[in-house]
């Protein structure tokens, strides 16, 4: 049945214009600031009525909330699969894990840059309270594999490991613009494949016993 006062879809299946709704506010909220989306420019992105955010997500912070609980579920659960698949052996795995879920999902990086350090969104106590707490989570459980199986130096601490890592995954993500910009680099897969290699040396020879190198 059809619900009450539904708004016209343009031609659009509810679900398709549910999807192109979160779609369209994962491109114009990564590349502007929050408040200087409107829900006009969102809705002639998704090719719907202005009135489908209203009916769908009560409102542009509800869309935009939407957004964020699926670009970082989505984060989360590739992330929560590799460390469960069994496959995750050394620590070049995870840094290409990382690569490959990032790019599956390239906003994430530059939305958690917005709420946790730009202010520039309206989920900061979200991510704290859920995502960050999950991501630390994660990072914990990358440090827990390779101290359980006696790998890295007996003074690394566990808390400047995960800070290091998580640095090392997500830093460059924030500044591939301006790397773009300034150096000229692509990440293209021959830049993404060098990193990968880089990264694993170097936290490997920093925190690693050299016999497990």
């Amino acid at each position: 049945m059809t619900k009450k006062g539904r708004p016209v879809k343009r031609g659009k299946s509810a679900d398709d214009a549910r999807a192109a709704l979160i779609a369209a506010a994962r491109k114009k909220f990564v590349s502007k600031s929050y408040d200087k989306v409107s829900i006009r420019e969102l809705a002639q992105l998704a090719g719907v009525n202005s009135a489908m955010i209203k009916y769908y997500f009560e409102s542009k912070e509800g869309l935009y909330k939407a957004m964020i609980t699926e670009v970082t579920g989505q984060v989360m659960k590739n992330i929560k699969s590799h460390l469960g698949s069994g496959q995750f052996d050394s620590l070049e795995d995870f840094f290409r894990s990382f690569v490959e879920m990032i790019k599956e999902s390239p906003e994430f990086p530059l939305l958690m840059l917005k709420e946790m350090v730009l202010n520039q969104g309206v989920c900061r106590e979200y991510f704290i309270e859920r995502i960050g707490f999950e991501h630390m989570q994660v990072f914990d459980q990358v440090y827990h594999h390779f101290k359980d199986s006696g790998q890295l130096k007996d003074n690394v601490d566990p808390l400047l490991f995960r800070l290091s890592l998580m640095s090392l995954v997500l830093h460059p993500w924030y500044m591939r613009e301006l790397v773009g910009m300034v150096e000229g680099v692509q990440f293209d897969e021959p830049f993404l494949e060098k990193m990968i290699k880089h990264n694993t040396q170097l936290f490997q020879h920093g925190c690693f016993k050299e016999e497990t190198i």
